[in-house]
Formats: C-alpha cells, sequence, structure tokens
C-alpha cells in the first residue's frame, strides 16, 4: 500500500495581512529602464558542425559501442518479432483457406 504524505496544515492569514501582501506597488522610475527587453523567438539553431574536436577518450569510446551493442540487439529481437508475426499470418492465412474449402 502506497505511503501517506501528510501536510501539516497552513495556519491562514487574517483579512488585513492578505490585503497588505497583495497591494500593487507602485512602479519607480529607475527601475523602468533597468532591464532590457527580451526578444521572444529566439532560437539558436546549430549548424552541421560537431562541436568536440579530436579523439574522443576511451571512456566515451567504451560507452558508445555499448549503446552501438544494446541498438543493435533490440533491432534484432524487433525483426524476429515481425519475422515470426509475418509468418504466423501467412501460416493462419494458409490454413483458412484449406479448412474453409
Amino acid at each position: 500500500m502506497a505511503k501517506k504524505h501528510r501536510v501539516h496544515a497552513r495556519s491562514r492569514r487574517s483579512l488585513e495581512a492578505a490585503r497588505r501582501a497583495t497591494a500593487p506597488r507602485p512602479a519607480s522610475p529607475e527601475r523602468d529602464g533597468a532591464r532590457p527587453a527580451v526578444r521572444a523567438g529566439r532560437v539558436i539553431g546549430r549548424t552541421g558542425a560537431a562541436r568536440a574536436v579530436g579523439t574522443p577518450s576511451a571512456s566515451l569510446e567504451r560507452a558508445a559501442a555499448l549503446e552501438r551493442a544494446y541498438v543493435v540487439r533490440d533491432f534484432r529481437r524487433i525483426a524476429v518479432v515481425v519475422a515470426i508475426s509475418l509468418g504466423l499470418l501467412v501460416a493462419s492465412g494458409v490454413l483458412l483457406n484449406v479448412t474453409l474449402r
């Protein structure tokens, strides 16, 4: 059974304190120009060039080899499943044609 996370209830603020906390602050004139305008929609695109140059480290090569081996095994498993399912589909079609005649 899942463990329940118990949270203590927060104490409620008085109505007066809540009004003071949410009162709008007047904008000061010196702060208006302090921040530059943010440009919306700026996307940094990568060109085709690789960022890393030089020979990769041995640990990086080992990690890449392990990853490649895992992907190859995964694709091999997928290919076996697809081949078996296609074989069963063809066999069931032939079996149905023979039995329904």
